[in-house]
């Protein structure tokens, strides 16, 4: 039997996966156990069902840097502008120079030209381009209002304070740009499967986490066969 769950790794991804409703959770606290020693770092990891409701973690409620995991959340609000009328998915941008930031694969092969917001959500969730996810940030206007969007969500933990790269800077106890596994993993569940967004665009945003190309090395490499994914990694400083 298999289920469909939303699960948070801390400092590697955030994913929606299926995997057999009877794993054994001692069975997933050593495999934790055993990458914080290889790691010398602390994981957090939250398992939470969509159908019941049922929450496994494992440091669920410690905060954690989003790093490049907010790019799905910054995308499911562009669809939820685009769906209230605030915006057009179509509208856009000329790429400038000055605009490019480090890991940008796919605009920095793009100045001079217009870059629509989907092609901007796309370029950002398949290939975590970092510059497009702060075209996406800039379309919905800023970190605050995506912060705002979570809150409308009844998450109150999850915040995002400022643009790529900054995010990524993780300094321990800085609140800034955080979330912790237990919310983020409810709030992808209320966006991928709940009723804020329309069915288009939740398949949409499954669409565009599920053609990620920057995760092949991580848990994308050890899927059992006949499992999927949708997932976005993230890096920042000090090793997360």
């Amino acid at each position: 039997m298999y289920s469909k769950f939303v699960v948070f790794v801390s400092l590697l991804s955030s994913l929606t996966l299926s995997i057999p409703a009877n794993s054994s959770p001692d069975l997933i606290v050593n495999s934790i156990k055993e990458v914080e020693q290889n790691l010398g770092a602390k994981v957090g990891v939250s398992i939470y069902s969509v159908s019941d409701g049922y929450l496994w973690h494992y440091n669920g409620d410690s905060r954690f840097p989003l790093m490049s995991t907010f790019k799905p959340l910054a995308c499911a609000k562009l669809l939820h502008d685009v769906e209230t009328a605030k915006l057009s998915i179509d509208r856009s941008v000329k790429i400038e120079e000055q605009d490019l930031i480090t890991w940008s694969p796919i605009t920095e092969k793009l100045v001079g030209e217009s870059f629509s917001l989907k092609q901007a959500c796309t370029a950002a969730l398949v290939m975590s381009d970092n510059t497009a996810a702060n075209i996406v940030l800039d379309g919905i206007s800023g970190p605050s209002e995506l912060t705002l969007f979570m809150k409308e969500l009844g998450d109150e933990v999850t915040r995002l304070d400022r643009i790529e790269p900054h995010l990524n800077e993780a300094r321990s106890g800085d609140e800034r740009d955080t979330t912790t596994p237990n919310a983020i993993v409810k709030s992808l569940g209320k966006l991928l499967y709940g009723e804020k967004l329309s069915s288009g665009s939740k398949e949409q945003l499954i669409e565009w986490m599920a053609g990620n190309k920057v995760s092949d090395s991580l848990l994308r490499s050890v899927l059992p066969e006949g499992w999927s994914i949708a997932d976005r990694s993230g890096a920042g400083g000090f090793g997360s």
